[in-house]
């Protein structure tokens, strides 16, 4: 047996499961009462809920079917699509090139296109990144886009997609339902093909494809590893089937996406999302790694258009939301696609970010209300961010082996070791485990995705994840 030596710290992991009222920090039969009560009245199949503050996770919950069908439930590493929310990813990416100087926010996007977009009618009126970021392009959402769905992943590259709408000679491309009759800048109208353009440049601008590119620059340095914009990134199973409610029965959509997707195509988990909310109340960083800095942030965060949308900033926007005492205002982005509705917001006063992701299409606001006012009653418990599996610690190598994994309830071990600690979503140790015979028995334990540790013989820290099931 390979010499291995017990971890007597604990390590903080960012994925855990829910669904697991032990194993939520701060768990709530209250709060639970209320968010199941409002998928009753929405008829929301399956949900997952989120609170973080000051830098943690201290509320993570879920609910419901994942698949109604095949019973399987909810759970924290269950994926969602996240529609619109997407649009704040985009602009992610979209400032990252415009703080390393890659581009400039006001100025014309036509620098870096292979074809010329303009709005007919105002040709020789720029169109900005800010304008694609701040829905005042002129760009419409014409009918046309209903053919770029695929099942489940468009069929179409965005770049041809982006060439067919925008491009004088593409198949799709119509002056009066692409666009409106307004020079970009002067009015708004929300846009998803604006924000499907604002991915072709990162595209263009980057030499990256889109996809990659959110791959290498957010989601990595973030430890977002379930997190990607095509169904192809995931095992079926892994994925909340979207629900639509007719006649008193859910009825389940095919899983699908689009062409234009960098306007609401990213599919992610909860823990995932909790990583990014931390990110951006941190002004940009997230434990070692940053995304963007304090300036970037400070400025996606702030009003562009006070004169024409009073509410808009960059992707993000402003959302009111009510607490048992007052009314605060949230800077987030909600969404909705065929069976999906979902919501982040983040109070950065109070150093609170909260979501609700859901593979329904009801309304989430007053879960978010309700969010907001527990977390605010909260504490953080000074462990910090969510660690990745990757910072400072080895990973286990195939020589090491526990199986099972997943279990329900014996693993198996060939490291002789005499005991391994197990460790929750929050840093909290459970408990130390003893070793019997090779065997680590954590029947005991609800279905979840837990962290086990220890220390080899030559002092090295290792890790493994196990699943519970």
């Amino acid at each position: 047996m390979k010499d291995c030596f017990p971890l007597l710290i604990f390590i903080a992991f960012h994925a855990f499961p829910v669904a697991i009222y032990g194993q939520n920090p701060n768990p709530s039969a209250t709060l639970d009462a209320f968010i199941e009560g409002e998928m009753t009245l929405e008829n929301i199949p399956g949900a997952t809920t989120l609170i973080v503050k000051d830098g943690e996770i201290v509320w993570i919950e879920s609910y419901g079917f994942a698949d109604i069908e095949n019973s399987i439930n909810v759970e924290d590493t269950t994926v969602f699509l996240l529609a619109s929310i997407s649009k704040v990813f985009t602009g992610t990416a979209l400032m990252q090139l415009a703080e390393t100087g890659a581009i400039d926010l006001d100025e014309d996007i036509n620098n870096y296109l292979p074809f010329e977009v303009g709005i007919p009618g105002f040709e020789s009126d720029s169109i900005t990144f800010r304008h694609l970021m701040t829905h005042t392009s002129s760009i419409n959402d014409g009918p046309a886009m209903s053919g770029y769905y695929g099942y489940p992943d468009p069929t179409i590259t965005l770049a041809q997609c982006i060439q067919r709408y925008f491009d004088v000679s593409g198949s799709d491309y119509s002056a009066t339902q692409n666009f409106s009759a307004n020079a970009p800048g002067t009015t708004y109208s929300y846009s998803n093909m604006a924000s499907a353009l604002a991915g072709y440049l990162v595209e263009v601008v980057s030499g990256i494809d889109f996809a990659e590119y959110c791959n290498q620059n957010i989601f990595e340095p973030l430890c977002m590893d379930h997190t990607g914009w095509h169904m192809s990134d995931f095992d079926t199973n892994e994925v909340a089937r979207p629900y639509q409610f007719i006649g008193g029965n859910y009825q389940p959509y095919p899983h699908y996406g689009f062409a234009d997707y960098p306007n609401g195509q990213l599919r992610s988990d909860i823990t995932d999302i909790a990583n990014f909310l931390i990110a951006y109340l941190q002004d940009g960083s997230f434990n070692s790694s940053s995304i963007l800095n304090s300036a970037s942030i400070a400025e996606m965060l702030t009003l562009q258009i006070p004169g024409i949308e009073n509410t808009q900033g960059l992707n993000w926007y402003t959302e009111e939301l009510f607490t048992a005492t007052q009314t605060v205002t949230t800077w987030g982005h909600n969404g909705g696609e065929s069976g999906v509705s979902t919501d982040l917001y983040m109070d950065k006063s109070n150093n609170i970010g909260i979501a609700v992701l859901t593979n329904g299409e009801g309304y989430n606001l007053y879960i978010c209300d309700e969010l907001l006012d527990y977390g605010l009653s909260l504490t953080a418990a000074g462990v910090g961010n969510p660690v990745c599996d990757q910072v400072g610690i080895s990973e286990i190598q195939d020589s090491f082996a526990f199986f099972p994994n997943p279990t329900n309830g014996i693993i198996q071990t060939n490291c002789a070791i005499k005991s391994v600690t197990l460790i929750t979503i929050a840093g909290r140790v459970i408990e130390t485990i003893h070793v019997k015979n090779g065997k680590i028995n954590l029947s005991k334990y609800p279905k979840g995705i837990y962290l086990i540790s220890f220390i080899d013989s030559k002092g090295i820290v290792h890790q493994k994840k196990i699943i519970v099931d």
